[in-house]
């Protein structure tokens, strides 16, 4: 599966993430995830028992309030389903644009306010995690 940075970079552009491929010490591709300049997460690739769902931040992009989750993809290296839920309307859901990210990654971000955030692949729910606030810059 052949991923670019370019959907990523300009995802990412304006919002208090950044992200880096690298490699972790067993030599193994890894994703570090940043926010304001501060690591907050190492994912790197695994065959054992992938956890889709990572991690989800909440933050200001361009002065909109906005979200972000990421994870591992699955074995079959589809994208899963991201689903924001909850914030000023305890009903609103907002389904995400997923992108893949290394080959072994993926990164979502929504526009609104999110409290909550969920991951579904080919139907069956995957996880689910509240959205912490994120780090000032």
């Amino acid at each position: 599966m052949a991923t670019s940075a370019a959907p990523v970079e300009q995802c990412l552009t304006g919002t208090p993430w950044a992200i880096r491929l690298g490699q972790a010490a067993t030599e193994r591709p890894a994703l570090e995830m940043y926010e304001a300049e501060t690591l907050v997460d190492v994912v790197v690739r695994s065959s054992v028992a992938p956890v889709m769902l990572r991690g989800a931040r909440r933050g200001v992009s361009c002065g909109r309030p906005c979200a972000i989750a990421w994870g591992r993809l699955p074995a079959d290296s589809t994208l899963p389903v991201v689903l924001f839920t909850g914030g000023r309307w305890s009903g609103r859901k907002q389904r995400a644009e997923v992108i893949a990210v290394g080959g072994f990654c993926w990164l979502a971000i929504a526009y609104g306010r999110f409290s909550t955030v969920g991951v579904e692949h080919r139907g069956t729910s995957c996880g689910r995690l509240r959205i912490r606030r994120g780090r000032r810059s």
